[in-house]
């Protein structure tokens, strides 16, 4: 028998993941943000911006426990049972864009065109379609060290889709929790590269994150009385 969310839990992670999905574009906005506030008394939350170049036909879906979940490429994709209910903003109806499950893990997806997946010559591990990522880590961890370590050990194979709009399936992913930690994941050169550490607050689309963490430094250098990046 499924076990399902509390409905009071679920009322509660829908509100969420509205808020979460619910900004405006605007027209002098072209790039996703994905930050992570920490505030008093332990408060903590993760919020994003959607600046996509068109309607992502976004719904919110709620998922039980239980559910049998595969990779969505046939033979040799990677199989899994969820572990944990939670509730996610799809992405063109056909994956999750970002999410939360019962414990407060929540997942984002950010565009990155810089993105380069492994190769599947040779490579012989499970695969998984990009746009079940962020459902898999709703569905199997409880929180951000744990996807962390099982994650580190690259045991399946990242396969990228277009989106209907003939769009590659360029992405990267940033995971947080109730505690304030987060996680950014990145397939760069064909190799998972992974950022942890509660500093990693903020996460926008392009460069890659190790190029984004050193324009920030310069620009804590340069300061902000001196000039504005452009």
């Amino acid at each position: 028998m499924i076990r399902r969310p509390r409905r009071s839990l679920l009322i509660a992670l829908g509100i969420t993941a509205a808020i979460t999905v619910a900004v405006p574009l605007t027209p002098s906005a072209d790039g996703c943000t994905r930050a992570v506030y920490r505030g008093k008394n332990g408060r903590v939350v993760t919020g994003r911006t959607m600046d996509w170049k068109e309607d992502l036909r976004a719904n919110l879906w709620i998922f039980p426990r239980g559910m049998k979940r595969d990779g969505g490429l046939g033979d040799g994709s990677l199989t899994w049972t969820s572990k944990h209910g939670s509730v996610a903003a799809s992405i063109y109806e056909g994956g999750t864009a970002d999410g939360m499950n019962e414990h407060g893990l929540t997942v984002n997806l950010l565009y990155l065109a810089e993105s380069q997946y492994p190769d599947a010559a040779g490579d012989k591990r499970p695969t998984i379609c990009i746009s079940a990522w962020a459902q898999y880590v709703l569905d199997s961890y409880a929180d951000v060290a744990e996807a962390v370590a099982e994650l580190k050990k690259d045991s399946f194979r990242m396969v990228t889709v277009e989106a209907p709009n003939g769009a590659k399936g360029s992405v990267h992913l940033s995971i947080s929790d109730p505690t304030g930690d987060s996680a950014i994941f990145e397939y760069v050169g064909g190799k998972l590269v992974v950022h942890h550490g509660k500093e990693f607050q903020v996460m926008t689309n392009s460069p890659i994150y190790d190029q984004q963490l050193a324009l920030n430094k310069y620009w804590e250098q340069i300061g902000g009385t001196v000039m504005l990046p452009g």
